[in-house]
């Protein structure tokens, strides 16, 4: 209790206290380790658990788990399973060697060999490789959803440069599209233009005809007014033989004269109205020619300006998508967010698969070391080494306690028990008193290995009733043997019921009684 807390016997720590005060389970246990004096106080009802070392009291962990577990690994280096198979022996609950679970019988040699650091190793190696497992887990699902990103974006880059291509494909069509229909303007304006050439003169010619006909009529009409007055004149010397405003009379030969003359006025005042008008109706056929020419040109004039627009819108859209094509367009934008997040992408990645390799490479060499500190590694090569010594120090215990059997552990702790060096038996195929001797051989055989291994050594050992339980006379004087030899080196404690038949082979002996129901020693 003093040393793991728990009782020997199969009862509730409770128990532990005596009913009849209920309360004040105070043990006081103190040992020497080397040259260091350690004192361990452990106390129920109040609960009380202290270690002191040299007389000063050692740091209290804030759970009493740990300052247990300090006190099993760095002080006693011995467990609870160790400690009741190396110090003490008892018929109450103490389970022998070979009736422990393979799992148990490792542990307890495992302690007695020094070798349990390879198991809390082991595990600590497991619990990294479990943690590394996790990690490489993690950075591989990173590294697969950055692979997926990575595809989205160059997907996506791709698309945007199609787009793109095809866009500027697009525009370059429509540019050179619009060059040709440029062309096309200007081949028809220059062929309008040179068909524009002959009529250049039209409006000047129109003029010129124009004054001509009106000076042609205005010649006309005073000819008309001419031939008129003519005309009056000749009807007046044709009617009236003499002047009405002198009175003389009008002879017959000036009459003649007269008329001859006018009539002859008057012919050639015709005969020049008739030339007038030919020359008037010419000038109005050129003119109205002229004026077919004059719409003609201004039909030409028309469809100039028209092609001119046309070539200046043309000219116009078409320097609008040579400044977009330019010009950093939208998909550029896009095409550049892109990569600048594909390029974060691939960073990142880089940076998981460098870790990811770190740690396969660091699990690569934990798998090695698990595998050497697996039971079938490190460890079995040491039991291995180990196994012909100990089954050699449990075949001579048997033999000094007249038991001769080939006594035998594997290196899985199974047992081979040959009797008579031929007939193979197990441990339960023996009587109690036999496996009794087995047990005890078994139990100084770790008591001894302790010694050479230095692990848990302990110059204590406790028999409780065994004595008293299966060992005949013949064995307990064998046993005595056996004990003797240990006690130069030991303290050995013998708890029996039987005081009487064994107080003369004891140099000292303690007796406990009750009195008033409390324990008491004489």
């Amino acid at each position: 209790f003093a040393l793991f807390g728990k009782p020997f016997r199969k009862i509730n720590i409770p128990q532990l206290i005596n009913t009849m005060n209920n309360k004040d389970c105070v043990v006081h246990l103190k040992f020497e380790i080397y040259e260091d004096e350690y004192e361990i106080v452990r106390g129920l009802k109040p609960k009380k658990f202290e270690i002191r070392k040299n007389g000063e009291l050692m740091e209290q962990s804030a759970k009493a788990k740990d300052y247990q577990k300090l006190l099993e690994e760095q002080i006693l280096k011995m467990n609870y399973k160790s400690f009741t198979q190396i110090v003490t022996l008892g018929s109450s609950s103490f389970v022998p060697f070979m009736q422990l679970s393979a799992a148990d019988r490792r542990e307890v040699i495992e302690d007695i060999l020094d070798i349990n650091i390879f198991s809390c190793m082991n595990q600590i190696i497991k619990a990294k490789l479990s943690m590394i497992k996790n990690v490489i887990r993690e950075l591989e699902n990173s590294i697969e959803i950055l692979n997926e990103k990575i595809n989205v974006q160059e997907q996506t880059i791709r698309s945007f440069s199609e787009k793109k291509k095809e866009t500027e494909s697009n525009l370059t069509n429509k540019i050179d599209q619009l060059k040709n229909e440029i062309q096309q303007f200007t081949d028809q304006l220059e062929i309008l233009t040179d068909s524009l050439s002959p009529y250049t003169d039209v409006e000047v010619n129109q003029g010129k005809i124009k004054s001509k006909m009106n000076k042609f009529e205005s010649s006309i009409v005073s000819l008309i007014k001419d031939k008129k007055k003519h005309i009056s004149s000749v009807s007046f010397y044709a009617d009236n033989s003499t002047c009405p405003t002198c009175s003389q009379k009008i002879t017959n030969e000036l009459k003649t004269d007269k008329l001859a003359t006018l009539n002859e006025s008057v012919l050639e005042i015709e005969s020049s109205i008739s030339t007038f008008k030919e020359d008037y109706s010419e000038l109005k056929s050129s003119l109205e020619e002229l004026n077919q020419e004059f719409l003609v040109s201004k039909n030409i004039e028309a469809n100039i300006r028209e092609k001119n627009n046309e070539i200046n819108a043309a000219n116009k859209y078409m320097n609008s998508l040579i400044e977009s094509t330019s010009e950093e367009s939208g998909f550029e934008d896009s095409i550049t967010e892109c990569e600048n997040k594909k390029h974060e992408y691939v960073e990142e990645k880089t940076l998981s698969l460098e870790r990811t390799e770190k740690q396969k490479n660091l699990k690569s060499n934990l798998d090695v070391l698990f595998m050497l500190l697996k039971d079938s590694g490190i460890k079995a090569k040491i039991i291995k080494n180990y196994l012909p010594v100990i089954n050699d120090i449990i075949n001579t215990y048997l033999n000094r306690m007249n038991f001769f059997v080939s006594f035998t552990l594997d290196e899985e702790f199974n047992e081979e028990i040959k009797s008579r060096h031929r007939d193979t038996f197990s441990y339960m195929n023996f009587s109690e008193g036999e496996k009794s001797r087995i047990d005890l051989a078994i139990l100084l055989a770790w008591r001894k290995i302790a010694k050479i291994k230095n692990s848990a050594h302990c110059n204590l050992l406790i028999l409780d009733e065994i004595f008293d339980s299966s060992l005949d006379s013949v064995g307990v004087d064998d046993l005595m043997k056996v004990l003797r030899d240990l006690s130069e080196e030991s303290n050995i404690f013998v708890i029996t019921h039987k005081s009487d038949q064994l107080a003369d082979r004891f140099n000292n002996s303690m007796t406990f009684f009750k009195n008033n129901n409390f324990s008491r020693m004489k």
